[in-house]
């Protein structure tokens, strides 16, 4: 489905809030594949029998104990702690909230459309984190982390994960993976109707340098703003 509005979202997902265990996906471009970091080009074709995404990721756990105060207790949480650090790895970031999803299929890219990538959750097989290894899990799956980083709540993540990272899912899942697309020409209108109810950069980044840079884009776009969000925002104290 093509939306044409902000308010065609809201009909639509209004009409999706029957289904149950839905989780969502926004990406600003809907040409690009669906597919976790290392399963990309330039990641994927790097990996040989000499170098593997396992041995990196075991490099990278090494290494990363000297930055952490707490250590995660299995190697899925100390996955996602890499994943929200930025390394390449298997796990595709998720939200069960569809504003943050209609959020990043229209952030920072006004040049192509953009989608909404909806899935219900089924046939997900129930596995023990302790004792399941997430680079010999089989299939595909959902993994819901520890609430370790602030963002990943603000943004009410989780996480799927695949043994083919590098299988678009669309292919994978096929018509169970639906999608909504929204055009470049009302990406602008979104976002702003987004901000209004509460979903902006700084509330799901929920750091100092996202509160700066959502001000400062504040500041920049300042005669498209409401005067509301403006009191509430810019304070004298």
């Amino acid at each position: 489905m093509e939306l044409k509005s902000f308010s065609d979202l809201i009909m639509l997902l209004d009409s999706l809030k029957k289904q149950n265990n839905l989780i969502f996906r926004g990406q600003s471009d809907k040409d690009w594949l669906v597919v976790p970091k290392s399963g990309r080009k330039g990641f994927s074709d790097k990996y040989s029998n000499n170098l593997s995404e396992e041995q990196v990721f075991k490099s990278w756990k090494r290494y990363a104990k000297f930055h952490l105060t707490k250590y995660p207790e299995n190697n899925w949480d100390w996955l996602a702690i890499a994943q929200h650090h930025g390394l390449a790895t298997r796990l595709l970031d998720w939200t069960k909230n569809p504003l943050v999803g209609a959020y990043f299929a229209c952030y920072e890219n006004f040049k192509n459309d953009g989608v909404i990538y909806y899935y219900v959750l089924e046939d997900i097989v129930d596995f023990n984190e302790k004792e399941t290894d997430p680079f010999k899990m089989k299939g595909f799956n959902v993994f819901f982390p520890s609430g370790f980083a602030s963002r990943i709540i603000n943004q009410r993540g989780l996480f799927t994960i695949t043994d083919k990272p590098k299988m678009d899912l669309k292919k994978q899942l096929k018509t169970k993976l639906k999608e909504i697309i929204i055009p470049k020409a009302i990406k602008e209108e979104i976002l702003q109707s987004l901000d209004f109810y509460g979903i902006n950069k700084m509330s799901l980044f929920n750091d100092l340098d996202s509160l700066s840079n959502y001000l400062n884009e504040y500041v920049l776009n300042a005669h498209k703003n409401r005067k509301d969000n403006l009191d509430i925002i810019i304070t004298d104290e």
